[in-house]
């Protein structure tokens, strides 16, 4: 009797480290506080690129040492940051641009004003993916030419945008959706509400990593198949995501951290 006793007290412990992992390491990037003025952040050929909130665009390797790119405030009126194709693409003041990575050269792309409505972006296989605050989703090529993808309107419910694996993730109403822009089709991915309380997202190496209202850390296969990573609430003063190389990072009260996905 003791032995079945044991048998099952052991499937019961294996079965729980399968779904959540509590021995997560994470490790510190650079000093206190240096990330406590950034507004935003990608990772792109292998670096970290931050926006600060004068406007001033910065380049972090995998060790916390930093470089500025382009001139001071040249970055000042962004509201979204993308890495596609080797260069940064920016939304600013309704414009479209695209930078280069190591100088900051810049150059308008498509006409003045036309993303004026954009909620949402993404990069997916050398094009931009953009949600207007009416759920109609585009495409945009590199060159500014674009088409609308879909019927008007149907990404109307959209919370969280992320590319992945040749597919467009969304949250909407709360539910994970895989689309293929491609053939215009899309798939639920998982229980209907199961991303009402998730915040924030970014997506790497075939996973989304994703943060709840509650701070708890989740990472989530093609499938949908999902475990919890580290103990409920370890993010719960996270202010920025992203995953870089198969590390993922976090900017919590100014500070970057790391783990290793």
């Amino acid at each position: 009797m003791q032995t079945r006793i044991t048998r099952i007290l052991a499937i019961f412990i294996f079965s729980l480290a399968s779904l959540v992992s509590y021995s997560q390491h994470w490790e510190k990037v650079g000093k206190d506080g240096e990330w406590g003025n950034i507004i935003d952040v990608i990772a792109l050929n292998g670096y970290l690129y931050s926006i600060e909130k004068d406007g001033t665009l910065y380049k972090t390797d995998k060790t916390g040492n930093y470089q500025q790119v382009g001139e001071k405030g040249i970055f000042d009126n962004v509201h979204f940051l993308v890495g596609l194709n080797n260069e940064i693409w920016t939304i600013e003041d309704g414009t479209l641009y695209s930078h280069n990575s190591s100088s900051g050269s810049w150059k308008a792309i498509g006409n003045h004003g036309e993303y004026e409505n954009t909620i949402a972006v993404a990069a997916l296989n050398g094009k931009l993916y953009s949600v207007e605050a009416d759920g109609t989703l585009y495409e945009t090529n590199t060159d500014g030419s674009w088409l609308q993808i879909g019927k008007h309107g149907e990404f109307k419910n959209l919370e969280l945008l992320v590319a992945m694996g040749g597919f467009l993730w969304t949250v909407e109403s709360g539910t994970l959706y895989k689309n293929n822009p491609k053939a215009m089709e899309w798939q639920q991915v998982g229980e209907i509400g199961e991303w009402n309380t998730t915040i924030a997202m970014t997506a790497s190496d075939g996973f989304i990593w994703s943060v709840e209202k509650d701070g708890t850390l989740f990472k989530t296969d093609n499938n949908g198949q999902y475990k919890q990573i580290g103990p409920k609430g370890d993010l719960k003063e996270v202010e920025f995501v992203v995953s870089l190389d198969g590390f993922f990072y976090v900017v919590e009260n100014g500070t970057l951290f790391r783990t290793k996905g």
